[in-house]
């Protein structure tokens, strides 16, 4: 037989080829430690279970660390409870509160941002009321509340009453404007039941202050108001489309005051519990007028101007004839 020369192979290339093979082992043994170290890390993060927390409650759900974090379902020691999301323990994402310890609260549905109502949701009172909008600290911010008498109130709201927005009732009454602290008006504009409007500021939800009122059988009244009557300086239009202009009290004239009438009759003088008292001038637009006092309405003493030179001593009787002396 013939007989081959054996061939050897380097040591260079033996040394090579054992560090592959070592490093190939090295790296298959890391991998397979990282894999199995994020595996226990995933096992960790989806853990779930029942625990009675520090505060009492219940909590059976997703936790983390010993947490409440993620869904679960979460008994509160007073009866209250809340299923949704949470975060390090606290509701924080989507969830809905149902409230047992509270007589007035029914349930909550909506966003929570560590344990406080915050974004959108939807609270509900045990009378069907609701308030619905975007929330901050567990007060509603912009939103709407739905009373069940028919109350309907919309715009931004500060420590759970609303501060500027508008009302409508089942009176079909409406305001739009800002309110107080405790929900009485502010100032804005009201319009009544029956169609009378009201624009400017109130006092213990009357007319107080400046405004103007215009009512559906034509009277108008720019002026000042006081507990809902007219009040200090206005202008008064009646519905006959007689004028008057000057003080007030008590919603009657007060005080200097100006009258015209729809025959063109003009009284300018002092005013009483609504009636001409004092001094005053009448002038009846054809070149005649009377100077003089007047009591309850009735020129009682004066200067009759004819337009002619003519000037009598005259008055008015109780029926409101003119009559010289």
């Amino acid at each position: 037989m013939p007989t081959f020369p054996r061939k050897s192979v380097p040591s260079r290339q033996v040394l090579a080829l054992a560090f592959l093979l070592l490093l190939g082992c090295g790296t298959e043994n890391e991998e397979g430690e990282s894999r199995e170290t994020e595996s226990s890390g995933l096992a960790k993060k989806a853990k779930k279970g029942k625990q009675t927390l520090p505060d009492g409650s219940v909590y059976e759900g997703e936790m983390l660390g010993g947490k409440p974090n993620g869904y679960g379902l979460r008994k509160l020691i007073n009866g209250d409870v809340f299923d949704g999301q949470h975060k390090s323990g606290l509701a924080h994402g989507y969830g809905t509160m149902d409230y047992k310890s509270r007589e007035e609260i029914e349930r909550y549905s909506g966003l929570w941002k560590s344990g406080q109502r915050e974004g959108y949701g939807t609270l509900v009172f045990s009378d069907s009321s609701r308030m619905e909008g975007h929330w901050e600290d567990d007060e509603l911010l912009y939103g709407d509340y739905q009373g069940s008498d028919g109350v309907i109130l919309s715009g931004k709201w500060v420590s759970s009453s609303l501060s500027e927005g508008r009302m409508k009732t089942a009176l079909n009454e409406e305001f739009s404007g800002t309110f107080n602290p405790d929900g009485s008006f502010l100032k804005g504009a009201f319009l009544s039941g029956e169609g009378n409007r009201y624009t400017g500021s109130f006092k213990s939800n009357l007319y107080h202050g400046r405004g103007i009122l215009e009512k559906t059988d034509g009277t108008l009244y720019a002026g000042g108001f006081e507990e809902g009557e007219y009040s200090g300086v206005g202008m008064l239009v009646e519905p006959d489309g007689s004028k008057y202009s000057g003080g007030f009290s008590q919603g009657i004239p007060e005080g200097f005051g100006i009258q015209e009438d729809v025959t063109g009759v003009t009284y300018a003088g002092n005013w009483s519990q609504g009636e001409k008292n004092g001094r005053g001038t009448l002038d009846f637009g054809d070149g005649t007028s009377f100077t003089g006092d007047f009591r309850e309405g009735l020129a009682v003493q004066g200067s009759y101007d004819w337009g002619n030179g003519r000037i009598t001593d005259s008055y008015q009787d109780e029926n409101g004839e003119w009559r010289d002396r």
